[in-house]
């Protein structure tokens, strides 16, 4: 049934190459990379880069733009006898949902398609929530659904709650038992996260394994494929954008650079032609090639300086890396520079990711990352600031030059020195707008060759063509440990918290002394007072003949038996025992006399039909003889003491000397005496403990409290009694039989009258009660 109802679950992946350019600042052209003289010792940016793309990839914001490409706010379902099977081409119909209205999510709605051109729609829930998918929140708490309507296939479904319409895909009619469900996308990010596994193949390797776990296969290898996708455009977005915003700058650098050019041509082609000027002297193109040079040397350097200016603005703004312009735009190759912004975008890199999957801005590694951009970011203020202070040196140097030079030119004659100061301006335009002209077909060319920096190397597919759960071989063995250890870690249980004496082996772990019997549960022999007499051969009379046999092992052959009988607590057969005891010695043809000094609570007289003020305490106080107190029972061999009148000291009275001269006037007359004492929940047994030779110790299966008995025993052990023996009293008849035939008991006794107690007693619920 596990299986029938379980839904199989299979597992598919994808495996995709990161390309170790990804290690490099993105903002970081191909000019501005500098040799890494560490590069053979360090495996920290190589595997960092890895865990980065991984975080990348397992990102909430990256699974939600993917899924946003599919129509998963819907999920099918075919309805089966044991279980549901979701579905996703194929379908026999699509819902059209009216997204200005809300839907319930969470809720299943359970359509059945009637032969009718009739839909009936179940609609259960415990937590459904209204959704409203325009403004993508939640306008409900959760509440409890259940309802039920039919309605026409082609009208409007709609009430307070939900509103949408079922589209038929075939002309077929619509039949069958289906499911759908609404799903808000950020619940299916949640899950599609959770079940999304990304893993490096091997640390030699730069190849990542993304697997994840699904009901629908095909459902499955399309969303892997478009996560790799998606994650594609993602780096390929990013690279563009980069270099879209170098194209913007050097563009419109490009303008003013231009409207300078033709202004300074103007000049320049209106001067030549004014004076008649095609070449000038040779000290006059020197002077001007120097002047050029200079020029443009403080042009270059005013325009790093206006970067390093707006470079300081951006991070003390802290401004968005990925929109920073790249320093190789205006010429700048500084190692140093270069390989801090490097190591701030990759720090950026690796907080943003951990922002995607880690929600705690106190998490101890985000307060880490932000640590250190701010260093890396002070580094960055005080290199440039410094290279800021260098370059206002050397442009103060060149102004020095420059000023020197022209008034060089001050000796040249006039036509040609205004000729020089024009083709110097000239020339300075001219050469700034070729620079950034070449600047700006580099840009171009990088973004038009931009492709991502990963490659998918397999796409997505199921792995194996079994489901990965349930898996028949564990669960077969995992149901088969379940069916062997988990009875029998409840039996030890059981057995751990039961403090009740139920077998021989409780009553063996409680004390050293013999264990001489079990006495069975009859309920055929139970209403008579002393069933030994009237049932001799039943297994109540076995049991007592061999408890009679294993007491006279410990007796030494003594002439005269005395035995006391005794328990923890009232209702454990104390009573029943030492009287059906006592009858099988009688049956055995020795005078017995029952002598009950149980004189705090004793019933036996009035069961028995005695008068209750005849008995042991009325011979003690001298009121009776012996005469007086003894009784005949049908058995002429056997006679019965009552306890007589309850009296107010019968601890006192049990240390009587009365008792010791009643004692020895009953061995002159008996074989065998049995006393039922009182339990040992008082001291009584032991007043009189000269006077008996063994004492019997009764315990009830079920009844007995080990703690008691082990107290019990414990203080017999103390008064130095050496002749214990302990009985089991009440157990279950079937174990009694397979003890007999175990041991081949039998007695005599006839193995119908076995099977008759058997089946008179399996139907009945025990309820004996032996305390008489």
């Amino acid at each position: 049934m596990y299986y029938k109802y379980t839904h199989p679950i299979y597992e598919v992946s994808a495996s995709i190459l990161i390309e170790e350019q990804q290690n490099q600042n993105p903002l970081i052209t191909a000019a501005d990379k500098q040799p890494n003289v560490f590069q053979g010792f360090s495996l920290f940016n190589g595997n960092q880069n890895i865990e980065n793309q991984i975080q990348i990839l397992k990102s909430w914001s990256l699974i939600y733009n993917t899924l946003e490409h599919f129509n998963f706010e819907v999920t099918y379902s075919e309805r089966g006898f044991f279980r549901t099977t979701e579905l996703y081409h194929d379908l026999p119909f699509e819902i059209e949902f009216d997204d200005r209205h809300s839907q319930l999510i969470d809720t299943n709605f359970d359509l059945k398609f009637l032969s009718d051109n009739k839909v009936k729609i179940k609609t259960k829930s415990r937590k459904a929530i209204r959704y409203d998918y325009l403004r993508k929140t939640e306008l409900s708490e959760p509440h409890a659904v259940n309802n039920s309507r039919t309605f026409d296939i082609d009208e409007q479904i709609k009430s307070a709650d939900y509103s949408f319409r079922i589209i038929p895909i075939s002309s077929l009619p619509l039949q069958g038992r289906y499911r759908i469900n609404f799903n808000s996308l950020n619940e299916l990010t949640n899950e599609y996260l959770e079940k999304l596994t990304v893993y490096q193949v091997s640390l030699k390797s730069s190849i990542l394994k993304l697997k994840t776990t699904c009901e629908n296969t095909e459902k499955g290898i399309a969303f892997l494929d478009m996560l790799m996708r998606v994650y594609q455009e993602h780096n390929l977005k990013k690279k563009n954008t980069i270099a879209t915003k170098t194209i913007f700058f050097i563009t419109s650098q490009l303008s003013e650079v231009r409207d300078s050019l033709k202004a300074s041509q103007k000049i320049r082609e209106r001067f030549q032609s004014n004076n008649q000027l095609l070449d000038v002297g040779y000290q006059s193109q020197q002077l001007l090639d120097q002047l050029v040079k200079l020029e443009d040397q403080k042009n270059l350097l005013e325009t790093q300086h206006q970067y390093y200016k707006y470079l300081e603005n951006y991070l003390l703004q802290n401004g968005d890396l990925e929109s920073l312009v790249a320093p190789s735009t205006v010429g700048i190759d500084d190692p140093l520079l270069v390989n801090l912004l490097q190591d701030l975008n990759q720090l950026n890199i690796e907080l943003s990711t951990l922002a995607a999957t880690v929600h705690d801005p106190e998490y101890p590694r985000m307060r880490q990352l932000r640590i250190q951009m701010e260093t890396t970011k002070r580094t960055l203020l005080e290199n440039s600031r410094s290279i800021m202070h260098q370059s206002e040196l050397t442009l103060q140097d060149i102004s020095k030059r420059t000023d020197s030079l022209r008034k060089q030119t001050r000796s040249l004659p006039a036509v040609e020195r205004d000729y020089v100061n024009i083709e110097r301006s000239y020339q300075l335009n001219n050469n700034n707008y070729n620079f950034l002209l070449q600047k700006l077909s580099e840009a171009q060319i990088a973004k038009a060759s931009n492709t991502p920096d990963n490659e998918v190397i397999d796409p997505a597919r199921i792995i194996g063509d079994k489901p990965v759960k349930p898996n028949n071989i564990k669960t077969g063995i995992a149901a088969l440990l379940l069916g062997i250890f988990f009875p029998s870690t409840l039996i030890i249980i059981r057995n751990a918290l039961d403090n009740k004496v139920r077998t021989l082996d409780d009553l063996k772990l409680l004390t050293d002394s013999p264990v001489l019997g079990q006495i069975p549960h009859d309920e055929q022999v139970l209403p008579s007072q002393i069933p030994l007499l009237e049932h001799p051969n039943s297994p109540l009379g076995e049991s007592y003949r061999a408890l009679r046999t294993k007491l006279k092992f410990i007796q030494n052959g003594n002439e005269h038996n005395v035995i006391a009988v005794t328990s923890t607590a009232a209702g454990e057969g104390k009573t029943f025992t030492a009287l059906n005891l006592a009858a099988s010695f009688a049956l055995l043809g020795k005078k017995t006399v029952f002598l009950d000094l149980d004189l705090r609570n004793s019933r036996i007289g009035k069961k028995m039909g005695y008068e209750s003020n005849r008995g042991a305490s009325n011979y003690i106080l001298n009121e009776m003889s012996i005469n007086d107190i003894t009784f005949n029972t049908p058995h002429p061999y056997l006679h019965i003491i009552p306890a007589g009148s309850i009296p107010p000291n019968p601890g006192e009275m049990l240390a009587d000397i009365q008792l010791m001269e009643l004692t020895a006037l009953l061995k002159q007359e008996y074989e065998t005496i049995i006393i039922d004492s009182s339990p040992l929940l008082v001291a009584d047994v032991f007043q009189f403990s000269n006077l008996w030779d063994t004492l019997l110790f009764v315990t009830r299966q079920g009844i007995t409290l080990k703690p008691a008995a082990k107290s019990a025993l414990q203080e017999i052990s103390s008064q130095n009694t050496n002749r214990l023996g302990l009985l089991l009293n009440d157990i279950s008849i079937n174990n009694q039989f397979d003890r007999y035939n175990n041991h081949s008991y039998g007695y005599g006794y006839e193995n119908n009258y076995k099977k008759k107690i058997s089946k008179e007693l399996k139907p009945q619920r025990r309820s004996q009660k032996t305390e008489v």
